[in-house]
């Protein structure tokens, strides 16, 4: 979490003039092009929802992390980004100048370990003496599999663990029998049916939120209807992916090109949608405090969060503000 600011910090310094204002019509959101976490911005976008609001986004940045899509919204002024729950608090608490206005993606669920269809491995209790990979020493996803290994009644030290970096060198090594369970999400899991076979997800564990929207107090002072307007954008593109899973499908691959193919993003919406992975916007607060829970065990994170400074329901439709 340090070092992601830190680049922040250094993106920043010695700048003193402002970003012209055609910026202000763009938004960012960490993996969208990629990931399925910018579904509804994508719907949204698809459907003309921002201008029907009066508000005119002419692009939306994708990122491939929290600590990016911040610099990014920092550093070109941008009204508006979607961006790790774990980055929020982080920047917040780093003393940068930021406020939750509403959640993004309300669940972890979309993680979960895969291993190879001939493996003996059937589910987590045969992980005993067995290899399971994550991506980084003090992860969520690491943080994540051991709290669900220890859900099981498994020891820790009976699981040889291994940090392999990005979820496609995980699931390498285990094709390549480097290990016997990789970590995998979506789309990718979509794209791949058949091919590997669940060993277990997070669904036993506490929802933690993933990802939020968030703004800066002077954004919120000067362009408060624009808030309003992505947001409500964003919940009308929501219920139509509730409403409409496979239209939606298609206009989100429709939105992101060749990265994702129609029948993979439909098979993805169909299973997120399962999993109630997107959030209409409201913020959950059981979900921001297993998230922060799951923060101060990797380290990143000492001591309570200051919620009722860092989040701002004032710009959620009224049914949302509870």
């Amino acid at each position: 979490m340090k070092k992601i600011f830190a680049s922040i910090t250094v993106a920043l310094a010695g700048v003193t003039t402002v970003i012209p204002a055609a910026h202000a019509d763009e938004i960012v959101v960490t993996g969208y092009g990629a990931l399925m976490t910018g579904g509804p911005i994508a719907v949204a976008m698809e459907r003309g929802e921002f201008k029907k609001r009066g508000v005119d986004i002419t692009a939306v940045q994708g990122s491939v992390g929290g600590g990016t899509t911040l610099r990014n919204m920092f550093g070109g002024n941008l009204p508006y980004a979607e961006v790790s729950t774990a980055a929020a608090i982080a920047a917040f608490n780093e003393g940068f100048d930021i406020r939750i206005v509403a959640n993004s993606i309300r669940t972890l669920e979309d993680l979960f370990w895969v291993t190879m269809p001939n493996s003996p491995v059937k589910s987590i209790k045969d992980l005993v003496g067995k290899r399971l990979s994550f991506t980084a020493p003090r992860s969520i996803s690491e943080t994540t599999s051991n709290m669900a290994l220890e859900a099981a009644g498994i020891k820790l030290e009976s699981v040889t663990r291994l940090a392999l970096g990005a979820v496609g060198a995980g699931l390498a090594a285990l094709e390549q029998g480097g290990t016997d369970a990789a970590m995998i999400n979506e789309p990718l899991f979509s794209a791949r049916p058949g091919r590997y076979r669940v060993v277990f997800d997070l669904s036993n564990l506490p929802r933690m939120s993933q990802t939020v929207g968030v703004t800066t107090t002077e954004i919120m002072k000067s362009s408060p209807q624009k808030i309003r307007g992505i947001i409500e954008a964003r919940r009308a593109a929501y219920d139509f992916i509730v409403a409409n899973p496979e239209e939606a499908g298609r206009l989100i691959a429709k939105r992101y090109g060749d990265t994702l193919p129609v029948d993979v993003s439909i098979r993805a919406v169909k299973h997120l949608l399962e999993i109630k992975y997107w959030s209409a916007g409201n913020i959950e607060m059981n979900g921001m405090d297993a998230m922060a829970k799951a923060l101060e065990r990797t380290g990143s994170l000492k001591g309570p969060v200051d919620w009722n400074k860092l989040i701002d329901r004032s710009f959620l439709p009224a049914d949302l503000r509870n």
